[in-house]
């Protein structure tokens, strides 16, 4: 189980570093990408792994998933794909 945890935080600095960087996503997607990051950071600190497996997190991870598949933001799909297989495969 830290294994997936500490890849579920590798992948969130990952996804961090690529909002930074990322200069035209439109502020309701980069919002909703935004708290989809505090509540996993927040369930990570908490230790609070009922709530990493809810499934309104992955569906919020998802729907900001296929917004953004048709658009020009490849590294954001890639990673929020994998954020979505981490905590669905993860058995935390």
């Amino acid at each position: 189980m830290q294994d997936k945890l500490a890849e579920l935080r590798e992948t969130l600095v990952e996804l961090q570093r690529e909002l930074r960087e990322v200069d035209q996503l439109d502020a309701d997607t980069k919002s909703r990408l935004e708290g989809v990051m505090e509540s996993i950071n927040d369930a990570l600190h908490r230790e609070d792994t009922e709530a990493l497996t809810h499934p309104s997190l992955r569906e919020t991870i998802n729907e900001g998933n296929s917004q953004l598949e048709d658009s020009s933001y490849p590294s954001l799909t890639r990673i929020l794909s994998n954020l979505a297989d981490i905590l669905g495969n993860s058995g935390l």
